[in-house]
């Protein structure tokens, strides 16, 4: 087996706030290159029978170039702490706590990620207690963070020491990036390995075909950085101007 080339962190219209069909995902992705998506549709409207619908959809969508992988994205009761999920052959519940759902995803032998710690300053209220069932924390989220990885996330991830993810949070056709995560498995049948794989923390995160971290453990940020602070100078300008 050879690493593939995966996604994680997507959303269709299983999605309350996707705009995107499964289909067109999968097509998209497929002329991109990318092998796997892993999909996170919000808990949010889910229950086992919708859960089990949701997982036919993905493999009935999914094509030669590019596999789907059903997964959820679960949510706090108060909608701060979002945890990415796959491996789960049923759906557990809407907007539980977070050691509740964790727990029950490592037992079911599922992996876990602690999403986008930025977005409504997560990375705060991040209890220690979750370390041991989180199989890591998304140091990139395109959406939340931008076109460079996010530095409450790298500070998160080197005090917890747990392995980092890179995903794109896919809403819009804006939140494609070439941000990746390569990972061995099987590409006819990659789920379980996928599953494995992100479990044991052996997925490397990309950035432009090439490693994001290096051998040292330092996030190769410079470059990516400059690129954000263009981005956003860029942003304001266009801004400052409609204002006028």
């Amino acid at each position: 087996m050879k690493p593939l080339n995966v996604v994680l962190h997507a959303h269709s219209t299983w999605s309350y706030d996707g705009t995107w069909e499964l289909e067109r995902i999968a097509r998209l992705y497929g002329a991109f290159g990318v092998d796997v998506v892993m999909m996170s549709e919000h808990d949010t409207g889910f229950d086992p029978a919708r859960f089990e619908d949701y997982r036919a959809e993905c493999a009935a969508a999914s094509t030669s170039r590019c596999r789907l992988i059903p997964g959820i994205e679960y949510s706090s009761p108060d909608n701060d702490i979002h945890i990415l999920t796959w491996g789960l052959e049923t759906f557990l519940a809407e907007h539980r706590p977070v050691i509740e759902t964790i727990s029950a995803v490592s037992e079911a032998g599922g992996a876990a990620i602690f999403a986008h710690p930025v977005r409504r300053d997560a990375w705060q209220q991040f209890d220690t207690a979750w370390v041991p069932y989180l199989h890591g924390i998304e140091l990139w989220n395109r959406k939340s963070d931008g076109i460079a990885p996010g530095a409450r996330a790298e500070a998160l991830i080197a005090e917890t020491g747990l392995p980092a993810t890179v995903g794109h949070d896919f809403h819009k056709l804006r939140h494609v990036w070439p941000l990746t995560m390569a990972i061995t498995a099987d590409k006819a049948d990659p789920e379980a390995d996928l599953v494995r794989a992100l479990r044991a923390g052996e997925g490397v995160p990309r950035a432009f075909r090439r490693p994001l971290i290096g051998a040292d453990g330092t996030v190769r940020r410079g470059p990516h950085d400059r690129l954000e602070g263009a981005r956003k100078g860029l942003r304001d300008l266009i801004r400052g101007k409609r204002s006028k």
